[in-house]
């Protein structure tokens, strides 16, 4: 079962993250900010798309018992909001006795700004959380995060640089050529007891309901109610535009 399960998380990581392994200044610097965070698990997550560190294989924990260390592995299809061109893909893993990770690589976005990014979804109550469709944009054709609100719902967690607590951190820096990779790691029991604090009865990550959230990235200049590229005379960034969504998925 482990050899299973490590052959198949490092096929998915190698094929969605090799095209950004040679961007060495952006992986670098996260790999700064980022390796001192990590636990052991986690280090072997960033050797597939983060040049430079170092490689600890550490999962003998995971499959030992079935129901407390089976992992659960979804992956996220982003797709542009506001005719953007932000593209790319997203995992989120976890499993009951062990982590909660998340990995976001993405394209076309504005360079060397900082691109909020979250989990959505309707609280915890049994409603999927769904992409907005063009037409949810107001009269002046721009989707904002109000107009979206209706469709993927509030925020649930900040893919920031802690997931926990809840409340916002920094935000990933795309890198100068536009493409952001972020990994995000959290101990799972430290996650339930963020959300067992957010809402009133007692969680589990069976409340979490992965399958029913979206994962929604932000972040463009704009010039007359439509994208335009950084350095446009007149424009103006909106850190809060929805650039990209994509709908959480089991893996199978």
């Amino acid at each position: 079962m482990l050899s299973l399960v490590r052959s198949k998380l490092l096929n998915i990581l190698k094929i969605k993250t090799m095209r950004n392994i040679t961007q060495r200044s952006t992986t670098t610097n996260l790999c700064r900010r980022l390796a001192p965070a990590c636990s052991v698990a986690a280090a072997l997550f960033f050797t597939l798309f983060l040049s430079g560190c170092e490689y600890l294989d550490d999962f003998d924990d995971f499959g030992k018992d079935k129901d407390k260390n089976e992992q659960e592995m979804y992956e996220v299809k982003l797709t542009d909001l506001n005719n953007s061109g932000v593209t790319g893909t997203a995992t989120v893993m976890y499993n009951e006795e062990g982590e909660f990770t998340v990995l976001v690589n993405a394209k076309n976005l504005v360079p060397s700004m900082v691109h909020p990014q979250h989990i959505h979804g309707f609280d915890m109550e049994d409603k999927d959380a769904v992409c907005p469709p063009s037409s949810a944009a107001g009269q002046d054709g721009l989707l904002t995060l109000a107009d979206g609100l209706p469709f993927y719902g509030p925020v649930l967690l900040p893919l920031d640089d802690e997931l926990v607590p809840l409340e916002v951190n920094n935000f990933p820096k795309a890198s100068a050529s536009g493409s952001l990779n972020y990994i995000g790691v959290v101990k799972t029991s430290s996650l339930v007891a963020a959300i067992d604090a957010k809402y009133e009865e007692e969680q589990t990550m069976e409340d979490f309901k992965a399958e029913e959230r979206v994962i929604v990235i932000h972040g463009a200049y704009v010039k007359d109610n439509k994208i335009v590229p950084a350095g446009t005379q007149g424009a103006e960034y909106m850190a809060t535009l929805p650039v990209a969504c994509g709908e959480v998925k089991k893996m199978h």
